[in-house]
């Protein structure tokens, strides 16, 4: 019978991103209203989760088979996609500078993205379009299996982020939380789809930024560092991240602020390379993109494309005072973390299935988290200790 109660709990995240995957070009207006949905929802669940109390229990057997079942599965998938792979353009494209690199030549200053071209209209912007540690993660396995490395790495990356999806929910709320959680990323078919048959890039930007969160009250120079990698990797979703990762303690602060330097440190020879092919293809690109069908931008009028923006601009703002103000439990982290990334995707011009990938990872936490049973031993009306003097 709980088990029953816990999945209808948690069907509607389920109907949430297969909705999602199935809204796609040409229904953008559609995706973005479940985008919104899950974007209101995000305040409820992240406070249930952090009403859990940790659980020391054992977590039961059927959980955890379920989810190593679930592994093995996905597992399965991408050694089958291993035969005949099909990467799309993310992956082509960061071959394609691996190999380039290894010639002694600029991927930012080459033409190796053609559909960057097509969309801003321009020859600039036709070099690659992420950072280098993307590059650097796909090259070992990349460069002597071509489209194979690509899955392979994808394969290691999932697993490292599965792991860390479980110490995430169970940090929160006990080894079966963390056990819940594993169950309901690896339940969903968009993420091995866009791994392994899609070949996406983005795990190499998300897996240190879900480290973390997870490293935020244990080592602020190492949290910072994650933080800076990813955002060497790709700018997004790792900038959203900065507020949410941000330490407690002054001293703290520098050290995260030093470890973010560091983390940075592998995008400055390629900005001195070439700073002005650089700037265009990684920063510029973005910002002159025309908004796609899978976005609901595509069919708002003009102005929408300002306020949207703006709108983010703004939660970023709050999200960063309050963290300053008074520094997050793990789950609100978690919380404000997947509420950025959702408002990102709404306010930017395109809704791609690989863009889930940056917010699946810690809503599973939080939900693995606030789907536990409450063992709160806590009164329903807490006494003040002042009234007793």
């Amino acid at each position: 019978m709980a088990g029953l109660k816990t999945a209808a709990a948690a069907l509607p995240f389920w109907v949430a991103v297969a909705l999602i995957q199935k809204f796609n070009w040409d229904l953008g207006l559609w995706k973005g209203l479940v985008l919104l949905a899950v974007l209101a929802a995000l305040p409820f669940v992240t406070a249930t989760a952090q009403r859990r109390r940790l659980d020391d229990g054992r977590p039961p057997r059927a959980l955890a088979i379920a989810g190593l079942a679930l592994l093995v599965l996905q597992t399965g998938y991408a050694l089958k996609e291993l035969r005949h792979p099909s990467p799309i353009d993310a992956a082509t494209t960061t071959l394609a500078a691996g190999d380039l690199l290894r010639r002694g030549e600029d991927p930012y200053a080459a033409r190796i993205d053609a559909s960057g071209e097509v969309q801003a209209g321009d020859a600039r912007y036709s070099g690659y379009k992420y950072l280098p540690l993307t590059i650097a993660a796909y090259l070992p396995l990349g460069a002597p299996l071509g489209e194979r490395g690509v899955v392979l790495t994808n394969l290691l990356l999932h697993l490292a982020v599965v792991w860390l999806i479980f110490r995430l929910a169970a940090d929160m709320a006990g080894a079966s939380a963390g056990w819940m959680a594993v169950c309901l990323y690896l339940s969903l078919p968009l993420v091995p789809f866009q791994l392994f048959a899609k070949g996406v890039t983005d795990l190499a930007a998300v897996l240190p930024v879900i480290a973390a969160l997870l490293l935020v009250e244990r080592n602020a120079a190492l949290t910072g560092l994650c933080v800076g990698l990813s955002l060497a990797a790709k700018p997004l979703p790792g900038a959203l991240l900065l507020p949410c990762c941000l330490p407690a303690e002054r001293r703290a602060r520098l050290a995260y602020a030093l470890g973010v330097g560091v983390g940075l440190i592998p995008v400055l020879p390629f900005l001195i390379w070439h700073p002005q092919a650089f700037i265009d293809n990684v920063v510029v690109f973005t910002l002159v993109r025309p908004a796609d069908s899978t976005s609901w931008l595509f069919f708002a009028p003009p102005v929408a494309a300002v306020l949207a923006p703006a709108a983010l601009a703004g939660a970023y703002l709050a999200a960063l005072v309050h963290a300053w103000r008074r520094p997050p439990a793990l789950a609100r982290r978690c919380g404000l973390a997947a509420m950025l990334i959702v408002a990102a995707i709404l306010a930017g011009p395109a809704a791609h299935h690989n863009y889930q990938l940056w917010w699946l990872p810690p809503m599973a936490a939080l939900l693995g988290a606030a789907l536990m049973p409450n063992t709160s031993k806590a009164p329903v009306f807490p006494v003040s200790p002042r009234r007793f003097g």
